[in-house]
């Protein structure tokens, strides 16, 4: 998807709308609305990415995605940062008769500021039992790979790591900076804290952050819930020191301002940090403002199906033209309410939903 124009750059730049106004019309409209009657001339049918003949290449398709949003987003702002959650395995093509042949993904590569990843620490290459693993193995000298090449072309690798005794805190954060990852341990991997170990911010750095490989460290509060209301939601957020926060736009269902967002941006102590927000590309919540009453599974046929474990999010086809509209398509947009309300940077959570796609649906 590529912009049409002036206009629309005009819009946004002038707009004095913000996404919180955008959010509070479109769920009033949606409160009020009673669930159309479907036309059955006009049902599209919904799309099985499993039927035999539909031939998808699950990993470019999601590549291209990434870069179609980080396109976008830097036609607006140039220096809008683009992270990649779960997304290290994309930065390499793999040949598919042998997986030792790959080479860098070099498109997909310069969409992207840096990735994050979960547990990058974890060496294990044994099962459970204690038996070697070569599915574990392959695994690790992929990654291995994959992060050689993230060097190589110059991403920000931020590790996130989940624990809450002291102790395996202080290791879990020396051995990230050993290995050049900016390290953040969480309590748990709900993200609902400010982390009470260490009492002062690893890797403390008092220098004013612009750009993803000036970060030193960061902060993750994915459920905000706990903070209870917004003025202590952000006043809390306001008297730390992080080099970045990385949040959700809503909390307690309701969007920030471009006001708050502006207001987090300076460390308690002075200097200037990031604040990126962090977007879901390849599911649909029902809770979220885009979900209309009438949705469900199959209609629109870009809603596939809800999460085994949470049934309030629903996998998307998250190569149709559909769900990418709503995404990142104009300026009424989740990506483009972002931009208006000032945020730094996105982390794209669900990069990794083409492995789901991959495996016939078995990796859940």
């Amino acid at each position: 998807m590529q912009f049409k124009g002036g206009p629309v750059r005009f819009l946004l730049k002038r707009s004095a709308t913000t996404l919180a106004v955008f959010f509070a019309v479109v769920m009033s409209a949606q409160a009020q609305t009673s669930p159309a009657i479907p036309d059955p001339l006009a049902i599209q049918l919904p799309i099985d990415p499993f039927e035999v003949g539909v031939i998808v290449d699950f990993r470019e398709e999601m590549r291209n995605f990434v870069r179609t949003i980080s396109t976008n987003a830097r036609s607006f702002n140039p220096n809008f940062l683009v992270i990649a959650q779960d997304g290290l395995s994309l930065v390499d093509k793999i040949n598919p008769t042998d997986s030792n042949v790959h080479s860098p993904a070099q498109a997909y590569i310069r969409a992207l500021d840096g990735v994050l990843e979960t547990n990058l620490l974890d060496e294990t290459v044994t099962t459970p039992a204690g038996k070697p693993s070569p599915d574990l193995e392959e695994a690790l000298r992929l990654r291995k790979a994959h992060l050689a090449t993230s060097a190589t072309y110059g991403l920000t690798v931020l590790n996130m790591e989940y624990s809450t005794d002291p102790n395996t805190i202080d290791k879990l954060y020396g051995d990230s900076g050993a290995k050049g990852f900016v390290g953040f341990v969480g309590e748990g991997p709900e993200l609902t804290s400010i982390p009470k170990h260490p009492a002062s911010i690893h890797s403390a750095n008092p220098l004013g952050i612009n750009s993803a490989i000036e970060m030193r460290n960061y902060l993750y509060v994915a459920n905000s819930k706990s903070f209870g209301a917004t003025t202590n939601y952000l006043q809390t957020l306001r008297k730390t020191n992080y080099d970045a926060l990385i949040i959700d736009v809503f909390h307690n269902g309701k969007p920030l301002t471009r006001a708050d967002v502006n207001s987090l941006k300076y460390k308690q102590l002075g200097s200037r940090r990031l604040v990126l927000a962090e977007m879901d590309i390849s599911s649909a919540a029902v809770y979220r403002y885009y979900w209309k009453a009438d949705w469900r599974q199959g209609n629109p046929p870009y809603i596939y199906r809800p999460h085994t474990q949470d049934p309030d999010r629903y996998r998307a086809i998250y190569w149709d033209a559909g769900w990418q509209a709503i995404i990142a398509g104009d300026v009424q947009s989740y990506l483009y309410g972002l931009l208006d309300l000032g945020f730094d940077g996105v982390i794209l959570k669900g990069v990794d939903a083409w492995k789901f796609y991959a495996s016939g649906g078995e990796v859940e």
